[in-house]
């Protein structure tokens, strides 16, 4: 059930939604993402580096599992550390930090375009710009890499669609200075593009 050393498995207990299995954090570094398979192939991934949260030395997080998933034996196949290390199946770890890739190298040129925007102001260029922005990559990185990139357009575009239009400047502002966190910390946490 736990290819990891680094998490312990508390419990698995039924909800009226499906299951929540109880983990911790055993280890002395902190947590940024993780990833949970069942016997049927299915898995879930969470990638931590997205928001601002981490899961700390000796915490306790849920993961939510579907109705009927106790028939799939849920098993933890890996997590990845604030510092790009990771325990668990290397093949997977390999794929999220790929995407990771994938986001730090599209939020690069998210930033250059926000900062551009907040001169102008103008919401129509950007969205016009941001959906230019590539999907796919022909240097032959992996799918993984692909969504990387295709995952952060999307986040901005949706950020940008929901921007109060009443004071523009200050919400790309903000927006540039949340996106250029976001690629801060998959910057430290990447040792390999």
């Amino acid at each position: 059930m736990n290819k990891t050393k680094s998490v312990e498995i508390i419990s698995l207990v039924p909800t009226d939604r499906g299951n929540d299995l109880l983990l911790r954090n055993i280890t002395p570094k902190n947590i940024t993402g993780y990833s949970v398979a069942f016997k049927n192939g299915a898995s879930t991934t969470v990638d931590l580096t997205v928001g601002e949260r981490v899961i700390a030395p000796g915490d306790q997080f849920t993961v939510h599992l579907p109705e009927g998933v106790e028939m799939l034996q849920p098993s933890i196949r890996y997590v990845i550390f604030d510092d790009d290390t990771g325990d668990g199946d290397a093949t997977a770890i390999l794929e999220l930090q790929d995407r990771r890739a994938g986001r730090r190298e599209q939020l690069r040129r998210i930033v250059s375009m926000l900062n551009t925007a907040t001169a102008s102001a103008n919401l129509e260029q950007l969205k016009t710009d941001l959906q230019s922005l590539p999907e796919d990559t022909a240097d032959g990185r992996s799918v993984y890499f692909t969504l990387g990139l295709r995952n952060a357009k999307e986040d901005a575009l949706l950020e940008v669609g929901k921007l109060d239009k009443s004071n523009v400047r200050a919400e790309l502002t903000r927006l540039a200075e949340k996106n250029n966190k976001r690629m801060s910390r998959l910057r430290a946490r990447q040792s390999n593009p």
